[in-house]
């Protein structure tokens, strides 16, 4: 016997209900690849990054870093997470296994640490991780211990130390000294069959140029960046959560004047997501006319907004 639908709230991510802001992680989490939606031009830089890769011959023999920029809440974390994604399915079709590695969150925030301390940091965290994962040769993870501090020595001999079959994808945190931390991992500490991922909220384009003319000797970093929401992102990106849920739960749609009000207030699509999961929450939790003859209204989003302290 079929369950009878329930009442649900279609905007949270599977698997992370309990979470609504965190970004789609589809390398870790199968169901979310479908889940990308064309905002921010989230899809012609996803392209682009297909187009540079290629074959991924570059990345094997030389190593790659990327770095996709952005406003805060644009969708960086979820593209570096498509890109990643992408790259370990083709590198399975070639025989090869991509492993992933999540720095993102390696790094204190509440103290001022140099790039090298920054990057030794990183490469410490990364050798704990590599060797959990099984992705070191044994020889090499112990010619790899004792260097584990010293980022200049062991990142330029990774590609050596990995098993014959991986190729190593490391998820940077965020550069804190932009241009010169960038920089150090690109043309210093790149290695073969290691690429690396970073984001920044505060490159702009002529920081990039600055990028690669300084780069302009070494192998480019490929540089993805996304804008602001277009006119009909908002709802593009409701219309796929609503539709895509219409056999799994009960829930009102939006109303005409209520997707209108978001293509107006809407800044990023982290902002969008934010509103349209607290509205529909909130109405949930009212328990009154939240059925899929009814609609949600600029009033419901105006409530929530009132309810955040959030105004147009």
């Amino acid at each position: 016997m079929i369950p009878p639908r329930r009442p649900i709230n279609p905007f949270p991510l599977p698997g992370w209900e309990r979470t609504p802001m965190r970004p789609l992680r589809p390398w870790e989490r199968k169901a979310h690849r479908d889940y990308y939606v064309d905002v921010d031009g989230a899809e012609s830089a996803f392209q682009e990054f297909q187009q540079e890769v290629g074959d991924l011959t570059g990345v094997l023999e030389d190593g790659r870093l990327v770095l996709v920029t952005g406003d805060s809440g644009c969708g960086k974390t979820a593209l570096v997470n498509r890109c990643a994604d992408w790259t370990v399915l083709e590198l399975r079709n070639r025989g090869l296994r991509g492993v992933v590695v999540d720095l993102t969150g390696c790094l204190p925030e509440d103290e001022e640490l140099s790039i090298h301390e920054r990057t030794a940091e990183v490469c410490d965290q990364l050798f704990d991780q590599l060797v959990d994962l099984g992705a070191l040769r044994p020889t090499a993870a112990d010619d790899l211990r004792a260097d584990r501090d010293n980022p200049q020595r062991i990142f330029p001999r990774l590609g050596r130390a990995l098993n014959d079959e991986v190729v190593l994808l490391v998820l940077l945190p965020s550069p804190n000294e932009l241009l010169d931390e960038v920089i150090r991992y690109a043309r210093q500490l790149r290695s073969p069959r290691v690429l690396f991922f970073a984001e920044s909220a505060f490159f702009d384009a002529d920081d990039i140029a600055e990028l690669v003319r300084r780069l302009e000797t070494w192998v480019p970093p490929i540089t993805l960046a996304l804008g602001e929401l277009h006119d009909g992102d908002p709802e593009r990106f409701a219309d796929d959560r609503l539709v895509r849920h219409t056999g799994v739960g009960i829930y009102p749609q939006l109303s005409d004047e209520a997707i209108e009000l978001l293509n107006k207030i809407c800044q990023s699509v982290a902002m969008l997501q934010r509103i349209l999961h607290g509205t529909y929450e909130r109405k949930l939790a009212a328990g009154l006319s939240y059925t899929e003859g009814d609609q949600v209204t600029v009033d419901d989003i105006q409530a929530y907004l009132n309810g955040q302290g959030m105004h147009r």
